[in-house]
């Protein structure tokens, strides 16, 4: 009976020696906070674990083994176990953090603004476009102290109108520019060169067209543009 024993616990030694099953103590690591609770599965084996704090884990695998990390926040994983990641222990296993693209983001709070988000302090006056480019023509152009008379006297408000149309025309370049080339101005619409500004100007005088940009349609803005362009070019003709 003894003799049975022995040979069977010689026999049982035998097969695991030939698996080559052993226990692979690990570590998972990655550019995240939590470690702890990412999933181990041997496919081989069909045995499941989960990592503990720090990323570590302990499995038995044996060489060819194939190894799944899964979690959440992270990208699979897979590793096929090779005879030497038993010698340099811990077995070290890197992930990345997986990446969630959106497609589209609605934002449904429209009150949003510097002082909600804690940009300024509560109860600060905050300055339109405009204003602030008032202030900074008259402090580049006289200084601080004639600029602070002339926002007194009523001077900054009556240019204020001529700084916001300079602005708003600006505006209306770039826009344009990044729509169109130069050439579709002077050679569909007929806009002498030396007058393209001037174009600009009378465009983004047009609260009709204002309109029709935001909404982004090239073919709408093109329509509008042809008929501006017909009006501009006649006065040019009527000033000479």
């Amino acid at each position: 009976m003894k003799n049975k024993l022995l040979f069977f616990i010689f026999l049982i030694m035998t097969v695991c020696s030939a698996q080559g099953t052993r226990l692979l103590k690990g570590q998972v690591v990655a550019d995240v906070k939590e470690l702890q609770g990412i999933n181990v599965n041997n496919l081989a084996s069909k045995k499941e674990i989960a990592t503990e704090a720090d990323g570590l884990f302990s499995i038995y695998a044996k060489p060819g083994d194939t190894l799944v990390f899964t979690a959440v926040q992270l990208n699979e994983k897979r590793l096929v176990v090779e005879k030497e990641d038993f010698d340099y222990l811990p077995f070290l296993v890197k992930m990345k953090v997986k990446v969630i693209l959106l497609q589209e983001v609605y934002i449904e709070k429209n009150n949003i603004t510097a002082e909600s988000l804690g940009l300024v302090p509560k109860g600060i006056k905050t300055r339109s476009p405009e204003e602030r480019a008032v202030k900074r023509y008259y402090a580049a152009q006289t200084g601080p102290l004639k600029s602070l008379i002339y926002a007194l006297d009523g001077t900054a408000k009556r240019r204020k109108k001529e700084i916001v149309a300079v602005m708003r025309s600006q505006s209306l370049q770039h826009k344009l520019e990044h729509i169109f080339s130069e050439d579709y101005f002077v050679d569909e619409l007929k806009i002498p060169s030396e007058q393209l500004y001037g174009f600009y100007v009378f465009v983004a005088e047009n609260q009709g067209f204002t309109n029709v940009i935001q909404q982004k349609n090239k073919w709408l803005i093109k329509f509008e543009l042809i008929k501006l362009a017909s009006e501009y070019i006649k006065r040019l003709s009527d000033e000479k």
